[in-house]
């Protein structure tokens, strides 16, 4: 009865997707696996969003599961309709979308996005309306409506699935934020408890299973319960693959390198055509310590463990990290050699995007366009050319590394590439060519900063206070180039940053034009936490407080540190966000120059 109410209530929204909102229609209305989907939208409809006389139109999924579907899509002109199409994949489950044309947009209502769910027989397949849960904060935002909104999903798809061991999670987590009550949460928390607890109980030994458990415990928000979930299949259950996954990183961490050999080798003797898959940690640990130590021949014994001819789409980099970890150590280079132009062979099989993998499915590969693609394996033959020329080098075959380095020292080139170049022509006393590649960086750089420029409005800026608590003044931030970086005292990313910052604001403190406001986030710190910051004492850039919670959202970020250069005019011109390392700070004086030469 149950299943059928649920069916009843979906049809109606069906019916009313395709047929109350006419400007877009999806066909067929309940479509399944292996089956092509049809979105029309026609822009003659009064009040769609999109003028008639459009010249694009784009469709643009909010959230999907439709992993090998872009997430923007070109629609084309049928008439005076606009009309795309795709094949729904077999792991496809749901979807959301809308429409886009320049700076309008086509939904079906304010906080609603169009949908595709689908079906088996005409009945919702597993996780639809658990998805369609997920994709409701992407539709309503912040709306005080989220939550309940979410819970009805969740208890929807429990209606259908009632053994969906993460909607019950969800919903579980769900009704835990929304009481007050400390005996109904702890009664809640405990029924979570005991859901986790079956799923592990069913296969403590299955990888996947466990991967179900640790995210069960993130769901609930209970972090720190997995190092304990960890320790009990390391204990109880030693000779499953994630038991002996985890002891041999565990054992990975320690500092006698001598005592984890033994350990490793002692493991090993329980290896079979069977187990060998979860034997390949142990392997790869080996093969490193072994390297380190120049022991070829038992380098290259484990080196042959760390690929099969199962499907892996990261086979290709395993050689080319097996080759690069013996050219570092300068061991046995016609087999590092091999492993190399094996890997170059097979340039055309290198992963590309985010590749997925799920135990019910297998590898699920990310759409990606043709040039984009092609690129990718552009760039991956700059490196491994690189790389042979240094160990053609080690090979004393002085004619053939010059031919690799040739090939390799393009405009497409990657960081990696040109540090190996620089190590080549450095190893061959090569003045003249490493002039040559420290020109050819700044201008790939140069290149990489103006394609990522940006020009929209800064918010304002008023929510920053000095050391002393005092408001910085609007006014002294006018007609100014404003580098703003927001960091936190907790964040280590953000500290790795702090001497690159130091350096960029030696190079430009006297420069009256220019404004640094080295910002705590505020996130998880106190204005009290800014003034006792180490750091205070370390660097003498201006350190500042942001007191407006809201400001992730004015900026934009959610990831520190974040830093924004904000030109003479008040528009956001450059974003950079997450730490880049070093070359972090070429960057930034990049993109100070440019600012700095408008007038």
């Amino acid at each position: 009865m149950k299943k059928l109410i649920v069916l009843l209530l979906l049809m109606t929204t069906v019916v009313s997707n395709s047929f109350g909102q006419q400007s877009v229609v999806i066909s067929p209305a309940y479509p399944e696996r292996g089956q092509t989907v049809t979105v029309t939208f026609d822009p003659t409809v009064v009040g769609n969003g999109i003028p008639s006389d459009a010249k694009e139109v784009t469709l643009v999924f909010s959230y999907s599961n439709f992993y090998n579907l872009p997430w923007r899509m070109k629609m084309e002109k049928a008439g005076s309709k606009w009309t795309t199409s795709f094949v729904l994949a077999d792991y496809t489950v749901f979807a959301t979308f809308y429409l886009e044309s320049g700076a309008h947009i086509n939904k079906p209502a304010k906080d609603q996005h169009y949908e595709v769910a689908v079906y088996k027989n005409k009945v919702p397949v597993e996780n639809v309306f658990l998805y369609k849960g997920y994709s409701m904060s992407a539709q309503m935002g912040k709306s005080p409506l989220l939550a309940g909104r979410q819970q009805e999903l969740y208890e929807k798809e429990l209606a259908l699935y009632p053994d969906n061991y993460e909607a019950k999670l969800r919903l579980l987590t769900s009704k835990m934020n929304a009481t007050s009550s400390p005996e109904q949460k702890a009664a809640l928390r405990k029924e979570a408890h005991q859901v986790i607890a079956d799923r592990f109980n069913a296969d403590p030994g299955n990888s996947g299973n466990l991967n179900k458990v640790t995210m069960g415990y993130l769901i609930i928000g209970e972090n720190s319960r997995l190092d304990s979930i960890r320790k009990v299949v390391m204990q109880r259950y030693p000779e499953s693959a994630p038991g002996r996954s985890l002891n041999a990183a565990a054992i990975a961490k320690g500092k006698d390198t001598t005592a984890q050999i033994a350990w490793y080798e002692k493991e090993l003797q329980k290896e079979t055509a069977e187990n060998t898959a979860s034997f390949t940690e142990m392997h790869e640990q080996l093969f490193r310590y072994y390297a380190a130590r120049k022991n070829a021949s038992k380098a290259l014994y484990h080196a042959r463990f760390l690929t099969s001819e199962k499907e892996n789409p990261y086979k290709v980099t395993v050689w080319e990290e097996i080759g690069r970890t013996l050219q570092q150590q300068q061991l046995a280079p016609d087999s590092a050699y091999g492993y190399v132009k094996r890997a170059l062979d097979s340039v055309q099989h290198y992963p590309v995007g985010v590749i997925r993998y799920f135990p019910e499915t297998g590898y699920i590969y990310p759409y990606v366009d043709d040039s984009t693609r092609q690129a990718a394996y552009n760039k991956a033959a700059c490196r491994l050319h690189a790389l042979l020329g240094l160990i053609a080098l080690q090979q004393n075959r002085p004619d053939a590394a010059e031919k690799h380095m040739a090939l390799a020292v393009q405009e497409i080139a990657d960081k990696e590439t040109l540090d190996d170049a620089a190590t080549y022509y450095q190893q061959t006393g090569n003045k003249k060519q490493l002039a040559m590649l420290d020109q050819f960086r700044k201008k790939i750089l140069m290149e990489k900063i103006l394609k990522q420029q940006v020009s929209k409005p800064a918010p304002a800026l008023t929510s920053f206070v000095d050391m002393k608590g005092k408001a910085v003044s609007p006014d002294a931030l006018k007609g100014k180039i404003i580098v703003i970086d927001f960091w936190a005292t907790w964040c280590i990313p953000c500290m790795q940053e702090m001497p690159y910052l130091q350096q960029l604001y030696d190079q430009h403190k006297n420069n009256a034009d220019i404004v640094f406001m080295i910002t705590n986030s505020g996130a998880k710190n106190t204005l009290a936490d800014a003034q006792g910051w180490s750091g205070n004492k370390k660097y003498s850039f201006p350190v500042y407080y942001n007191t407006d919670p809201e400001i992730g959202d004015k900026f934009k970020f959610n990831i520190i540190p974040a830093s924004y250069l904000i030109d003479k005019k008040g528009n956001i011109r450059f974003v950079n966000i997450g730490f880049e390392g070093p070359e972090v700070l070429a960057k930034l004086q990049g993109q100070l120059d440019i600012l700095l030469q408008e007038k």
